[in-house]
């Protein structure tokens, strides 16, 4: 699953769209969808604090895009995972720029843009896989473009050609021109798992809380694995209209 989660005390997020107001059914989604690995893009720390103290059944590790400089760390990528499934054998971090060893800029992002990583392995196969957490940038276009590139690249490094590795988040960026070119480093050496599912759909993942336009934003990449079943969780009643302004994208694997 990739969950882009809204950030706390956004600009406009008031009633209904308050994470006060949200939380609760961002909870009773992940434990009605039971996904194995979360991806979660954009919580900040009193949003971390909520999911790990409620969701005790998931190990996690996080690192914030502005860690070292804010003293809360900013927005984070968090990565969790079903402890009674998989051990995790290794984790990182790096920042999409220029010195990924450290919070930065990229280019010309608006933003500091990092990704998280985490290797595990499943306890009762002892298969191993990769899975990778992004957040590209709004703004930046060669931000968008360099940082899907170094995705690639680190993740090439870190899991090499072999191993299932599997790649997901907000790339804020739609297939399609005039914006194709912002994912053409994914799809030159990863599979769109919405595109290959067997079972898939096309739906909208960012719906704006209804306030803006939908937007095909989110996604899911692969390698050395074969895709089941695609889904946008678009249309369920988790107790409000909208858990979030991005709509959570899940996908099932076999490797």
């Amino acid at each position: 699953m990739s969950y882009n989660i809204r950030y706390i005390n956004a600009p406009g997020d008031e009633g209904e769209f308050a994470w006060d107001a949200r939380k609760a059914s961002s909870i009773e989604m992940i434990h009605r969808e039971a996904p194995d690995v979360i991806g979660f893009q954009e919580p900040k720390r009193p949003q971390l604090d909520y999911l790990v103290e409620h969701l005790p059944e998931y190990g996690h590790v996080e690192m914030g895009r502005d860690c070292g400089v804010k003293p809360d760390g900013g927005e984070h990528l968090m990565v969790m995972y079903l402890k009674e499934k998989y051990d995790l054998l290794d984790w990182g971090h790096f920042w999409l720029s220029d010195t990924p060893e450290k919070a930065s800029h990229g280019w010309d992002a608006m933003c500091r843009r990092v990704t998280v990583w985490v290797k595990l392995r499943d306890k009762k196969t002892d298969r191993e896989f990769f899975y990778f957490d992004t957040h590209l940038d709004h703004k930046g276009k060669t931000a968008r473009l360099e940082g899907a590139a170094m995705n690639v690249r680190m993740m090439q490094q870190i899991a090499g050609d072999k191993a299932p590795v599997f790649i997901s988040g907000d790339m804020n960026a739609a297939f399609g021109a005039p914006t194709e070119s912002f994912l053409a480093p994914y799809v030159q050496w990863l599979d769109v798992a919405r595109d290959k599912a067997p079972e898939s759909d096309n739906r909208a993942t960012f719906n704006g809380f209804g306030k803006e336009k939908p937007l095909w934003i989110d996604h899911i990449f692969y390698r050395n694995a074969l895709p089941v079943r695609y889904e946008t969780l678009d249309g369920a009643n988790y107790g409000v209209r909208y858990i979030s302004d991005h709509y959570p994208i899940v996908c099932t694997f076999n490797f």
